[in-house]
């Protein structure tokens, strides 16, 4: 259960950033209700993980679920440029990630 709070705070981050994206400023009312209430939600729910698995793992877990997240909405939403040397980097993210899981 813990773990999945954790994928759903890294989740919540991926969609308040990319709000965060739309928002112009602040003239954009609802990208910004959308990324503060999305930030709330993900910080909630890291918080709760953290009280069950170890502060540092929780957090590499949560950027790292973040970090991907981001990447992938920027390559299939955005069109951005996506480069062998990303992949691998990203790669190396997710293998991270899982090894930290197991390991937790």
């Amino acid at each position: 259960m813990v773990w999945i709070l954790l994928f759903l705070a890294g989740i919540e981050e991926v969609i308040a950033t990319i709000a965060m994206k739309y928002m112009d400023g602040s003239r954009k009312i609802w990208a910004v209700t959308i990324m503060i209430s999305g930030f709330i939600f993900s910080f909630y729910c890291l918080s709760r993980a953290m009280q069950i698995i170890p502060a540092g793992v929780a957090y590499a877990v949560w950027t790292g679920v973040g970090s991907i997240g981001i990447t992938l909405v920027g390559i299939f939403w955005f069109n951005e440029r996506f480069r062998l040397p990303q992949l691998i980097s990203l790669a190396l993210i997710l293998i991270g990630v899982i090894g930290l899981r197991v390991t937790a």
